[in-house]
């Protein structure tokens, strides 16, 4: 509850407070459009220093999510100075939803000690930490609290109830989708119902079930297209519908690795920060694990159930679209309602019938499920505790090393910041706003010249002109996929005043040097250059003209740990 704001919360409160306007079409107040595709637009934010210079011309990272915007709204109406009742806000939503989920593990499962342990173990997972605690987010708790009545719903339809059940499980899920695209997954979960969960029916049936909720997600994702949400130019974010392929292998990569944190608790959040090659490794090893996962259950004979099978297929095709996203933990959430089942399911068999699973076979794939259920009766219990006591601390020291550590600009002048090796050269989007809600004072502009830490040399080409070599290359996991758009020599790119000049690349097509030429001499008093040490960051001046400086890599770890350390009186 104490958690305060942290990244796109600042632009929301923006937003909300109407310091800031960004109109979209069929949004209240454009939350969640970061990047509309339009050239001219993001032209303007790399002017600014709000995109980083090799972002992509029509980079589109853009999001519809109408309800979730009104809920936020309520927030900056009812408290708008008091984030920590914006917090109860969300924690009494994540109650919500944990109560409808306990409803629906009982009304699927006759066995009370397996619905009340799946229960416990969604509620217990500390994977959802940040999908709590960061207020940006709520949308993928809208999202489950309507996916889980949409199931609710068909479940008592299918199960012979009245059909007023199936027209409310069909406004649900036009809910939901209103609230994040997340909710596309609760189709995943219909689909595996209807084919594990009514016996005795024919496909035909089941599947006319299912006819008017392919087109009301056919008909929003019409719309949704027609508005101009969705993604593009992103490495980190891949539309299914414009970039199939992408998608395909970004299901490859991601999926193994989300599933490993989901059973395992192996962390995800920086699997997009590795080199591709090392991900298909880490994604390689993750599908082994999950495959000796899947033998254990089925030697346990953990799938022989319809409600085992339904839990299974549900969590692995409502997790499929998460992966459209960069890997973050807080995405299983939904996928987690399934896996909870599961391995609620496998956990009691294990226990159950301990003294009839020995040998090599089963009584490793016992040893295998006990293990897991140590894992998330009681790792996952406490570290989503210790986490959260954790959070706030974390999240401020990740302000203070970065948009707080920076010097406050001269009122009255014209100045503007032109930033080396920030910790993350693509958070500049946020950083002018996180000062300004702190009351700091913002420069003219405030520019990413470097991408992230990382070691670089800095050459004085002459009066007016700057070479920056990086030999990893300037790139991020957001603003461009260099795959799909990569640079040439000789491209240039302007950012506002000042022009940039590609003039080498890497074997992967990212600029690895760049000469950047401003419109006056560079030891202009406008021009103050930072850059960070472990020790925080400090004013550099540029070399005199013919020299270099070297611009050295530093420990992140350390850098935090700096910040975290309370100020010398």
């Amino acid at each position: 509850m104490n958690m305060g704001l942290l990244g796109d919360d600042y632009l929301h409160w923006s937003l909300l407070t109407g310091r800031s306007v960004n109109a979209q079409p069929g949004s209240f107040f454009g939350l969640f459009t970061f990047a509309d595709g339009n050239a001219l637009n993001n032209q303007a934010m790399i002017d600014s220093g709000k995109l980083v210079w090799w972002a992509n011309d029509h980079l589109r990272i853009a999001f519809w999510r109408p309800l979730a915007e009104l809920s936020q709204q309520l927030d900056y109406r009812w408290w708008p100075d008091s984030p920590l009742l914006m917090h109860v806000h969300s924690l009494l939503m994540y109650g919500v939803m944990i109560l409808l989920i306990g409803k629906l593990f009982r009304d699927l499962d006759p066995d009370r000690q397996q619905a009340g342990l799946a229960t416990w173990l969604f509620a217990g997972n500390m994977l959802h930490v940040f999908a709590v605690a960061w207020l940006a987010s709520r949308n993928q708790m809208l999202s489950g609290l309507f996916m889980v009545l949409t199931l609710l719903g068909y479940h008592h339809w299918r199960q012979g109830r009245s059909a007023v059940h199936g027209w409310l499980a069909a406004a649900c899920f036009v809910l939901g989708l209103f609230s994040a695209e997340a909710s596309i997954q609760t189709a995943g979960y219909l689909l595996a119902y209807a084919l594990f969960l009514e016996p005795g029916k024919s496909r035909a049936v089941r599947f006319k079930a299912l006819l008017p909720f392919i087109l009301i997600a056919l008909a929003w994702k019409a719309l949704h297209s027609h508005l101009g949400y969705g993604s593009f130019g992103s490495p980190g974010y891949v539309d299914p519908a414009s970039n199939a392929s992408g998608f395909a292998v970004s299901l490859a990569l991601r999926l193994p690795a989300l599933m490993v944190a989901q059973w395992f608790g192996v962390s995800s959040v920086m699997f997009e920060q590795l080199s591709r090659s090392t991900q298909y490794l880490y994604s390689g090893a993750a599908t082994l694990a999950l495959l000796g996962l899947a033998w254990a259950i089925h030697a346990m004979g953990g799938f022989r159930s319809s409600l085992a099978r339904f839990y299974a297929a549900g969590s692995l095709l409502a997790l499929a679209p998460a992966c459209a996203g960069y890997p973050f933990d807080r995405l299983t959430i939904n996928s987690d309602v399934g896996a909870s089942g599961l391995l609620s399911i496998i956990l009691l068999m294990a226990w159950r019938h301990r003294q009839q699973l020995i040998g090599w076979g089963l009584g490793s794939a016992k040893n295998l499920v006990l293990v897991l259920g140590f894992i998330h009766l009681v790792i996952f219990p406490v570290a989503k505790l210790g986490t959260s006591a954790v959070m706030k601390t974390l999240g401020e020291a990740g302000e203070t090393q970065a948009p707080l550590a920076m010097p406050n600009a001269r009122a009255g002048q014209a100045e503007h910041f032109l930033l080396m090796n920030l910790p993350s050269a693509e958070s500049i989007y946020y950083i002018p706003l996180i000062r300004q809600y702190h009351g700091l004072l913002n420069p003219t502009t405030m520019r990413a010249l470097g991408p992230n830490n990382q070691a670089m040399t800095l050459t004085r080409v002459d009066e007016n002109s700057l070479r920056l070599s990086v030999p990893t290359g300037f790139r991020g996991t957001i603003t461009r996929d260099i795959q799909k758009q990569p640079f040439k020599v000789g491209d240039t790119v302007k950012m506002g005043d000042i022009s940039v000049l590609v003039e080498a690349i890497t074997e992967d097509h990212a600029p690895k040097t760049a000469v950047f030429r401003f419109p006056t001499s560079v030891q202009n008093a406008p021009w103050r250059f930072l850059a960070w040490k472990e020790d925080g960051v400090a004013q550099l001046q540029p070399p005199a003209i013919g020299q270099s400086l070297e611009i050295a890599p530093y420990d992140v770890g350390k850098a935090v740990l700096h910040a975290m350390e309370p100020p010398k009186k």
